[in-house]
């Protein structure tokens, strides 16, 4: 597999889990109603927007740094963002 910027570069053949498309759709949902783009979850998490992208896209699965880190800073912990049960929180003000 290809490195881009140190980070694996999936193929087109790569495919997320079940479990994880059901945390990109998490994810996905938590960037909308913060507004957050593919660049600023990117920033928020210290990974290209590329990288971002495929995992939104649901070409691979976020790692559970990812997730933690974007939770953090969104007001979930990586257990609401993991649990059987989701309920999305209103925006977080930038800071």
């Amino acid at each position: 597999m290809e490195t881009e910027n140190g980070e694996n570069v999936s193929n087109a053949s790569d495919k997320a889990s079940k479990t994880g498309l059901v945390i990109r759709d998490r994810i996905n949902a938590i960037a909308g109603v913060n507004r957050h783009s593919n660049y600023k979850i990117a920033e928020i998490i210290g990974k290209s927007e590329r990288y971002v992208r495929d995992r939104k896209d649901g070409k691979s699965d976020w790692k559970l740094g990812d997730i933690e880190l974007y939770g953090e800073a969104t007001g979930y912990t990586i257990s609401e963002i993991t649990a059987k049960e989701f309920n999305i929180k209103p925006a977080v003000n930038e800071r």
